[in-house]
């Protein structure tokens, strides 16, 4: 099921999830049972945890608008809001973001809450002592305050996670480093967020429906933690693998020849292994031409007698467009390189247009997606 967009004014596209109404009935069902000891009717303290229940997700959607409204302050490209089971999260691109910008970014969205949470402690002020108005601004204060505490917790995915990781790599000038770091945090605190409730079940000597329930919302909030810190561990390790790339050193020598060579000026078989035929009448803005690898196999079975009338391109495959990578090109700038100008295989120049090698997209895929 597609989750609905929502358009309101400047604000990025706000995808709505069904789950987000699941989200509501837990919390009222969480919160239900501590407002029915109030003595209120029934039918008010139902309308009561639901109101609750919408305000929490009307304060998760302004902690994700901080997020978006920080991330375009600094230049960054705000793709969608999404609301969801879990609460929400911010898609946006950013080419390059100074850590301080980073920092303000993650911080934003527990700042707002900090700010909803004044503002309801505010209200308070204004409703008569015990109404239901009271009670509503108070538990809403409580759980914003516990909303941006939660998220200031320093590892990831939280927000106190993501502005620590910011913090650490322009300390130590190693976001790897800082990544795996802030994400062991994150699975420590997964961990937290499991024993926290078991221990008062175990102290209390037995679980009620409602604590039961609790242990289990934790559980969910904490599986989904230590999966956010667990593609966290798993990024750091692909960049850390980005970095070892070099475009001369992945580069495999070549032989370029024009598609209508003779066979019989293009060696043995082991030679033939190096041959890369280049179809230059192919060429684009970006492309080099159309590249094609010597077929082994059809180019033995040419009789010795036809090798010097049979073109190269008749015992060929098509690798596909090539276009073309400098000799220097490494790391993040050689796969900035490589996604700007897609194609199945890349000419490695080096000084003066001179050839190198051929670097092949799936073998550096291969290298990439190894664990």
């Amino acid at each position: 099921m597609r989750s609905p967009m929502l358009r309101l004014g400047a604000l990025p596209p706000i995808r709505v999830s069904p789950g987000t109404l699941v989200t509501v009935l837990l919390l009222a069902v969480l919160m239900y049972p501590a407002l029915s000891r109030g003595g209120a009717e029934q039918g008010t303290v139902v309308l009561l945890a639901v109101g609750i229940g919408l305000f929490m997700i009307v304060s998760v959607l302004v902690h994700e608008v901080a997020h978006a409204l920080t991330a375009r302050a600094f230049g960054a490209t705000v793709d969608h809001i999404a609301l969801t089971l879990w609460g929400g999260h911010t898609q946006y691109r950013a080419r390059q973001m100074p850590a301080l910008g980073s920092m303000l970014v993650s911080l934003s969205g527990p700042a707002s809450n900090a700010a909803l949470a004044a503002v309801a402690a505010g209200a308070i002020r204004l409703t008569e002592t015990g109404s239901s108005l009271a009670v509503f601004f108070t538990v809403s204060a409580w759980l914003n305050l516990a909303l941006a505490l939660f998220n200031l917790l320093p590892g990831l995915p939280m927000d106190g996670g993501r502005a620590l990781e910011s913090l650490l790599a322009a300390a130590l000038r190693n976001r790897v480093l800082a990544t795996r770091i802030t994400a062991w945090a994150g699975r420590a605190i997964a961990v937290g967020v499991v024993v926290t409730p078991l221990a008062h079940v175990v102290r209390t000597g037995g679980a009620g429906s409602l604590s039961l329930l609790t242990l289990v919302w934790a559980m969910l909030i904490a599986g989904l933690l230590w999966q956010g810190a667990s593609r966290a561990l798993d990024g750091a390790a692909l960049q850390a693998r980005i970095r070892t790339l070099d475009a001369s050193g992945l580069a495999v020598p070549v032989r370029i020849v024009p598609p209508q060579a003779p066979l019989s000026e293009l060696g043995a078989a082991e030679e033939l292994e190096r041959v890369l035929l280049l179809d230059r009448t192919a060429a684009g803005p970006d492309r080099l031409g159309r590249a094609h690898r010597i077929d082994l196999a059809a180019a033995a079975s040419v009789p010795p007698e036809h090798r010097a009338t049979t073109p190269a391109q008749a015992v060929a495959s098509s690798v596909g467009d090539i276009a073309a990578l400098p000799a220097a090109a490494q790391g993040d700038a050689l796969i900035e390189a490589m996604l700007s100008r897609p194609a199945p295989a890349y000419l490695v120049l080096g000084e003066n247009s001179t050839v190198l090698g051929v670097i092949m997209s799936a073998d550096v895929n291969a290298l990439l997606r190894r664990r």
